[in-house]
């Protein structure tokens, strides 16, 4: 029978010391572990089950009726899990410090090279791109018009460019500015589309979506 320290080894940690090299019946481990047979067999059942829900080794190999060994190829998917994870959360960090890097050079932008960028974006939605036409600037905004290719220009569109500082905010108020230039003689827009390095509040996506005029 086991000794007290026996006792609270796990099933894997005792297979792993003792049934490396040779098979031992699931009787004997339970009687060195101070465990019900039945327990024992249910546990080594329950792995089986799991190890291939989760697409790896079980930690023992059954050789015989009763018999079990200790799966040595068990160690090594744990270290590739491991190596893995250390891989996902590497590249992880990589691609947060790319975007990082990318939002700091696009704040750094002046407004002639936002407005190069804004006009890359527009070219690779579906914009009629040879009818785009600047408007007007001002405090870092540039307003475009415009029309969806898919509607023969029956829907005129201001495209909204506001350059905005690093990790800077927009609130409703600039949703507000876009719905009121949208209805105004010289565009005659139903549609708005803002265009920004800018994080858009809560507020502003809240406001962007009420009911007649979508920004």
């Amino acid at each position: 029978m086991a000794d007290s320290r026996t006792s609270r080894t796990t099933l894997r940690e005792w297979m792993s010391e003792n049934a490396r090299n040779k098979p031992i019946h699931y009787t004997k481990i339970a009687d060195e572990l101070g465990r019900d047979p039945a327990s024992v067999s249910a546990s080594l059942s329950i792995e089986k089950a799991q190890a291939k829900n989760d697409g790896r080794p079980p930690y023992f190999v059954r050789v015989a009726a009763g018999l079990y060994r200790y799966n040595e190829l068990c160690e090594a998917a744990k270290d590739e899990e491991k190596i893995d994870a250390e891989i996902r959360e590497k590249a992880k960090e990589v691609n947060r410090r790319t975007r990082n890097d990318v939002n700091e050079a696009i704040a750094n932008l002046d407004l002639n090279g936002f407005a190069q960028l804004a006009n890359t974006i527009i070219a690779n939605i579906r914009v009629r791109v040879e009818e785009v036409r600047e408007e007007e600037r001002y405090n870092e905004t540039i307003i475009l018009t415009g029309s969806w290719l898919d509607d023969g220009g029956a829907a005129p569109v201001v495209f909204y460019v506001k350059k905005c500082g690093l990790n800077e905010e927009i609130g409703k108020e600039t949703i507000r500015e876009i719905r009121g230039a949208l209805s105004t003689e010289n565009y005659q827009a139903n549609q708005g589309v803002l265009i920004s390095n800018g994080v858009c509040s809560k507020e502003a996506r809240e406001e962007a979506v009420q009911s007649g005029i979508t920004v």
